[in-house]
Parts: structure tokens; sequence; C-alpha cells
């Protein structure tokens, strides 16, 4: 019987032994298999966070390219407007400069302009030694801009067709009746030709002429479109019009220069006395 015993107890301990050693192998290879898996989570979860991490910069640095994209074709849309501007009047000048009709013509840029007052003003870059002096028109291609005031050696100072004070004498058609035109005070686009006779027939789409009864402003710059008309004091009828010129855009002017102005002036000046 002790052998037995001896026995069994030897053959539980080998068996526990054994038991141990597989257990341990297990544990070894379990731990193995645990250190792969979670190397692959963290590499996943590392990839997956790079990965993302990267697409949000790449959004935020889209961003800012599409802004500095947006920036350039400003910049750019603005130079293309103003060589176009440019150029407008530079063939104006061209073409007015190929006609003899007592007015010099002198090209000059803006240095400030006033459009959002009541009173609204241009200072251009071309003063007394340019030829520019007060009472010189302001045109572009597009229509009438101003009248110069007043004058220094390199700039002068003028009102705008937007000021209360400003008005031009035009006529509707080529041939039809003239007029005062002055700004409505509302829009940068809008103005009234006042004193228009009840049985004249202004038609929307008529076009607005300058009438060449001013000293300042030779006959023929297309000032604007008819809009509609309304009857004044039962008298006479106001006529609506859009402005060709847009203020708001505006980089070049024309100067231009009566050279008779001053003869003009005399004769007026002899004429009223001897009426006086």
């Amino acid at each position: 019987m002790p052998r037995r015993k001896s026995s069994a107890i030897v053959l539980s301990a080998a068996i526990f032994i054994l038991l141990e050693v597989a257990a341990i192998a297990m544990l070894h290879s379990s731990s193995v298999l645990q250190d792969i898996w979670l190397n692959r989570v963290s590499h996943r979860v590392s990839g997956w966070l790079w990965g993302s991490g990267n697409r949000i910069a790449g959004y935020f640095q889209l961003n800012s390219r599409n802004k500095l994209l947006q920036e350039e074709n400003a910049r750019l849309s603005e130079e293309l407007r103003k060589y176009r501007e440019l150029e407008k009047s530079e063939e104006y000048l061209s073409k007015a400069g190929t006609q003899d009709d007592g007015f010099e013509y002198i090209f000059a840029r803006i240095v400030k302009m006033g459009t959002n007052s009541q009173r609204n003003y241009i200072i251009v870059d071309k003063g007394l030694l340019d030829g520019v002096s007060p009472d010189c028109g302001i045109v572009t291609s597009e229509g009438v801009v101003g009248v110069i005031d007043a004058a220094d050696e390199h700039l002068a100072y003028g009102r705008t067709l937007m000021n209360p004070s400003m008005h031009v004498s035009v006529r509707i058609g080529r041939e039809g009746v003239a007029g005062p035109l002055s700004w409505n005070g509302r829009t940068s686009t809008g103005a009234v030709l006042s004193g228009i006779p009840l049985g004249y027939k202004a038609e929307p789409g008529d076009t607005l002429w300058t009438s060449g009864y001013s000293s300042i402003f030779p006959a023929e710059i297309p000032v604007g479109v008819v809009t509609g008309s309304s009857t004044r004091s039962g008298a006479s009828q106001d006529v609506q019009v859009r402005l060709l010129q847009d203020f708001r855009a505006l980089d070049y002017v024309t100067v231009v220069r009566n050279r008779n102005h001053s003869a003009i002036e005399t004769l007026e000046q002899k004429a009223e006395e001897v009426q006086r």
C-alpha cells in the first residue's frame, strides 16, 4: 500500500508539473497574441488619428489657399477693370483730339473722390502746370463727371454730378429739347432733367447728350438714358434719368478745357454791362 501511495503522489506531482508547464506556455503564447493584437489596434488607431489630423490640417490649408486665390482673383479683376477704363479714356481722348472744337483734353488719374455724401467731390492728379484750371469740365467715355473748382500746380479739386450745386445742360436725343440736368440726391446713377415742356414726349430709352450750350462741356457727350417722366405744377415736366457713368467705378478721367472760356466770360460781362 505505501508503495502504491508513493507512486500515485509521484504521478500526481508529474501531472501537476506538466500542467504548470503547459499553463505557463499557454500564458506566454496568449501574452504574445495579446501583444500582437494590441499592437495592431494601436497602429490602426494611430493611423486613423494621423490621417484625421492630416485631413483636418489639409482642410484648413485648403481654406487658406482658397482665400489667397480669391484675393488674387479680386486683385486681377481690379487690374483688368483699371486697364479697361484706361483704354476707354485714352480712346476717348484720341478721338476728341482729332476734332478742333475749341477744347483741350487732359488725361488725369483720380487721387480722391467722395460718393457717400450729399456734396460729393473729386481730386485729380493734374493741376495748373498741366493746363487744368477752374471751370474745366471732367468727363469720361461714359459721361459727365464734374467741374473743376480749384487747382494748384499739381492737383485740382472739383464737384461731381453727385452734388446738388452741379447742373449740366443736356439735350434729349441729338435734336430734342434741352434743359438742366441735376442729381436726384438718392442714388449714384439717378438724375432729373427739369423744365421740359408738357407737350414734349420723352420716351424711355432716349439718350441724353450734352447740348453744347455751356462753355464748360463740348457738345454730344452721352450723359444718361430716360427712364420716365412726371408733371411739375402743371406747367412743365421732370424727366427721370439713369446716368451712364458709374461713379463707384472710376479711376481715370479726362479734363476738358475750353480755350475760349476766358473770352466768352469777358464777352458775357460786357453784354451785361450794356444791358444795365
